[in-house]
Order: structure tokens, then sequence, then C-alpha cells
């Protein structure tokens, strides 16, 4: 099962990534899980697969807190809403998560994955007349056993 979902989101980022419909984005990002009270770093690759929509694979890996380890592997859709605002745009977010968790516990380990969804949005910031931009993400991971809030903060690179 897990080999097949994350199949599923390595092809699905793939297709996004030759897409060639137009641009595309890199970013590196600081993440705060709510669950554990877990923070963490990321990437993500957006890419524009629709005038407004973009798919946006990422990896976010946090820092073991109180005997937890967590990774995440995920694949968000991004509906880009101007505001009106020079540079300033919104985007609701929806899509897939996988979620790999290690806890040391006092008579061992346990070790489970999760599969699940994400919901959330976000609020980009362009940088008139440079590639840079800052981004901000709230959303809610919903997972069986650790459904919590995800905070994001980052800067990417446009191409």
């Amino acid at each position: 099962m897990k080999n097949t979902i994350i199949s599923l989101l390595l092809a699905m980022a793939g297709v996004a990534a030759q897409a060639q419909v137009g641009d595309w984005s890199v970013g590196a990002q600081m993440n705060f899980g709510s669950k554990n009270s877990m923070a963490g770093i990321g990437a993500q690759v957006q890419v524009e697969i629709a005038q407004h929509l973009r798919v946006a694979p990422e990896f976010i890996y946090y820092f073991k807190d109180n005997g937890v380890k967590d990774y995440n592997v995920n694949l968000n859709a991004q509906y880009v809403i101007g505001t009106g605002a020079p540079g300033l745009n919104v985007y609701p977010i929806a899509g897939l998560t996988y979620a790999h968790f290690s806890e040391d516990a006092l008579y061992g380990s346990d070790t489970f994955n999760r599969v699940g969804a994400n919901v959330g949005c976000g609020v980009e910031y362009n940088i008139s007349g440079s590639p840079i931009s800052f981004f901000a993400e709230e959303r809610v991971q919903i997972l069986k056993d650790w459904t919590q809030s995800v905070t994001t903060f980052g800067i990417k690179y446009k191409f």
C-alpha cells in the first residue's frame, strides 16, 4: 500500500513537471505541525498546469520531538486568486498526503504510515521585478489518529 501511494504521488508530480503550461517555482520552507508541536523544514515545487491552477509536490521533514520523528510527502492543488493588490495572491489548497511516523517508547519503538488529505489556504507576495516571492500557508492535515494543523512560511524562486 505504501509503495502504491508513493508511486502515485511521484507519477502525478512527473505529469505536472511535463505540463509546460506556464511558470514553475521552487521553494524552501519552515513548518510547524500542531499535533506534537513539531518544527520542520521542507521543499516545494509549484507547477502551473492551467491558468490560475498549479500543482505543488512537497516534502516536509519534522525534527524529532518528544520521541516522535515524522516526514510528509504531499501533492496539493492550488487555485491562485489575485487580490487586486500588486503582487499579492491568495489560493485555496486541496491535496493528498502521505505521512511516516516513528515513535520511541519506553519499551521499544513504533512506526506507522498514514495516507490522508490536506485542506487549507495560502497567501503569496511576489516582489515586483524579481523572481523571488514569499508565501505562507495554513492547512489541516486529515489523517487517521493524527489530524493536525500545519503552518508553513517560505520563500520561492520562479523560473
